[in-house]
């Protein structure tokens, strides 16, 4: 199997596991967007005491930027994969209105209603059924409430995915569709129909571009390539390859990552949007 399309997400327990165990490579990479995420959410939530939900929190990265922008808030945050609750738990240990949740985020989400804000880093792409997530989230926000998120955008855009992905395959790989995954948001046409078809009005998309830094010092490349195996749509080609095609796919997908060293980092371009909503 050479495409996109090998086996679900095991976020509760295996996939989440391996990010579990990557948290400070993901944050890393993601950091540039962490300001204009945490800047539209603390814009959106009212002022004084005020409830967020952060929709897959993973290590607690985004609940705890908004905390700390937003001290009067509390904050549930929600992930399903028992490894990653437990850090953003630790990290979060004596902020006391920080509440981490482990399970599935639309029934939690009701269960904590009335909100006035969702948020999200990169955590709203992996619903089996996003229509039916969004209509939840907006069912437990409060009137005037804001839904704000970080996705990436056109899988072109993102070499760090689409030319490793396609260097582990052996050939140039299509974009994903809209199936669960990294890219499910990529299209904006897309989640603007999402928006209208849940209740949620004012949608509005900020295209940002980033540097993704994937490894640092003397090292960084074959770091990358460890992070690379383990994390993202080119570690899903390798693990679904025969054991005897795996080592040729690696040492391709090295290849790669050594054009994006430039002498101290490994680096790739990257984009994603933030965007904003407000339940009608």
């Amino acid at each position: 199997m050479t495409d996109l399309n090998v086996a679900p997400i095991d976020w509760a327990k295996v996939s989440g596991d391996i990010w579990a165990q990557r948290w400070r490579d993901t944050d890393r990479g993601l950091e540039p967007l962490q300001s204009y995420l945490v800047s539209a959410a603390s814009e959106r939530l009212p002022q004084g005491l005020s409830k967020a939900f952060d929709i897959g929190c993973g290590p607690g990265s985004t609940t705890i930027a908004v905390a700390k922008a937003c001290p009067e808030a509390t904050i549930t945050a929600c992930d399903i994969s028992e490894s990653l609750a437990e850090i953003a738990k630790q990290r979060t240990a004596g902020m006391t209105r920080v509440r981490v949740i482990v399970g599935d985020a639309e029934s939690t989400a009701a269960a904590e209603a009335p909100i006035d804000l969702f948020f999200s880093r990169h955590g709203v792409m992996f619903f089996d059924n996003p229509g039916r997530a969004f209509q939840s989230f907006r069912s437990a926000a409060r009137d005037g409430a804001s839904l704000v998120f970080s996705c990436f955008q056109d899988w072109k855009l993102n070499p760090w995915a689409s030319e490793l992905a396609s260097a582990a395959a052996g050939r140039v790989l299509p974009p994903p569709g809209r199936e669960s995954g990294g890219f499910a948001f990529a299209d904006r046409d897309y989640v603007f129909d999402l928006f209208k078809s849940s209740d949620w009005s004012n949608a509005a998309p900020l295209p940002v571009s980033f540097n993704y830094v994937m490894g640092e010092g003397g090292s960084a490349v074959k770091y990358a390539l460890s992070f690379m195996i383990d994390i993202g749509p080119a570690s899903r080609i390798v693990q679904s390859l025969p054991e005897e095609d795996r080592a040729a796919a690696v040492q391709r997908m090295s290849g790669v990552i050594e054009r994006h060293f430039d002498g101290s980092a490994v680096v790739f371009p990257a984009a994603a949007w933030i965007w904003t909503a407000t339940a009608s």
